[in-house]
């Protein structure tokens, strides 16, 4: 299940006393698939005792004695094995011997079963975490190659260690631990023993980073969420690797709320002044979610409400769309990305995406420019797709929704420079309004387009 950034942040915001949630990054495990050949057997539905007192009365040895002397055990040890198994109705009083046992029909077939169960080699496909360096079970169709987390933007995690993994790595209780917790058809298997291993290949797993902080910037806390969980053996690792200065993570000073007219901010003032809950934890409202009450909403947009927002207009805009922002590049305008516009397209909506800022495009990428640029060719009545001359605005409308924010909202992902910063928007909805600002973005688009 997906688990969007603004539902982690809703989870997971208030879990560090004292600090912060300023970022919910996208990131990525170093993994590697392993081969492994082990010695394993089905799992017993005895103990080893009881079952090697089965074993023994069902050769002839009745006595209690006889089975602790063999065994090697104290009396007590092997008449408790015993008391449990009379209990299980697999063993019985001998008719007219108090001291001896013998097996029921019960017992007979248990018995049975025992001797054929016989350890056989097998091969065990694992995926070992190298930033834990354990074993995990990792689901293999969630694990992407080196190069399609660079081009989705993920922060790649190091490794614990550069060597490579070898064979004491890989514990038969490790290996134990993992069938127990993973897929019920498996769970009936023990490993005796680990044959050989050899890595097969180097995959990674998108999790999500968050990025805590104080006020001051000083302090600043990494959490790792792994399938929708906060992972402590993740975090510590991290940390015992030098934590967010291993990683060049910083976090800057709060970015600007966008400016509004003076009858949008004092709705916004009166209808955050009415609201009983304006933290992070309180429910998050994506655009299609109507007002409650009233015929203009507007609210403020923390930074990881800003994904989910574009992500449902590439989706759900029926009339326009309209995007500006400084920079494109390909860890957001990807294939997903190019196939949603591409839809909305055939489904008639007018869309108009602008960028620029500076003098060239080096901070942006070719490969995404292209895309859009061919798309536009293709779409020319209604698509347009425009360089502008030297714009720092940061806008989203979709049909009745706009967005003014401090959010990068076509290169968001991928920041070499990873510098976290709390980026606050302002959601207007509301026919008029938003009528108004789409009119005059759209001669912004064609005043200062080259």
């Amino acid at each position: 299940m997906y688990e969007s950034d603004a539902f982690i942040a809703k989870r997971y915001a208030g879990s560090r006393p004292g600090l912060h949630l300023v970022a919910v990054a996208d990131a990525a495990l170093p993994v590697t698939q392993l081969n492994v050949d082990v010695l394993a057997q089905e799992r017993k539905s005895i103990p080893l005792l009881d079952e090697f007192v089965i074993r023994l009365v069902n050769i002839g040895i009745r006595e209690p004695e006889k089975i602790a002397d063999i065994l090697g055990l104290e009396s007590k040890l092997t008449e408790s094995a015993i008391v449990e198994q009379l209990a299980a109705d697999n063993l019985a009083r001998a008719a007219g011997q108090k001291t001896c046992v013998e097996l029921t029909p019960q017992g007979r077939l248990m018995a049975v079963e025992l001797e054929a169960i016989r350890p056989v080699q097998r091969p065990l496909p694992v995926t070992f975490d190298r930033l834990t360096w354990n074993v995990a079970s990792y689901r293999p169709e969630f694990l992407v190659q080196k190069r399609e987390a660079e081009e989705a933007g993920l922060l790649v995690l190091p490794a614990a260690r550069s060597q490579r993994i070898v064979s004491a790595d890989v514990t038969v209780a490790s290996l134990n631990r993992l069938i127990s917790d993973g897929d019920e058809r498996h769970r009936k298997l023990e490993v005796l023993a680990v044959e050989k291993m050899a890595p097969k290949k180097h995959r990674y797993l998108p999790v999500k980073l968050l990025i805590f902080s104080d006020d001051a910037r000083t302090e600043i806390q990494l959490g790792v969420v792994v399938d929708g969980q906060l992972s402590a053996p993740h975090e510590r690792a991290l940390l015992g690797l030098g934590g967010p200065s291993a990683l060049n993570i910083t976090v800057g000073e709060p970015a600007n709320r966008p400016s509004l007219p003076e009858d949008l901010e004092a709705i916004r003032t009166r209808q955050r002044s009415t609201s009983t809950d304006e933290s992070v934890e309180a429910a998050v409202k994506l655009p299609s979610e109507k007002p409650e009450g009233g015929d203009v909403e507007v609210r403020d947009v923390s930074v990881h409400e800003h994904p989910d927002f574009l992500r449902e207009s590439l989706t759900d805009s029926k009339r326009r769309l309209l995007i500006v922002a400084p920079w494109v590049k390909n860890s957001v305008v990807d294939t997903t990305f190019i196939a949603s516009l591409e839809r909305l397209l055939r489904r008639k909506v007018r869309i108009h995406i602008a960028y620029g800022i500076g003098e060239d495009d080096r901070d942006s990428h070719e490969r995404a420019l292209s895309r859009l640029r061919n798309l536009a060719a293709r779409f020319k009545d209604d698509f347009t797709f425009v360089r502008l001359k030297n714009s720092h605005a940061k806008i989203l409308i979709s049909d009745d929704i706009w967005i003014n924010t401090s959010f990068n909202w076509l290169s968001f992902k991928g920041d070499p420079n990873r510098t976290y910063r709390m980026e606050e928007g302002i959601l207007v909805r509301s026919p008029k309004h938003v009528n108004e600002a789409y009119e005059k973005y759209l001669r912004m688009l064609d005043e200062q387009k080259i």
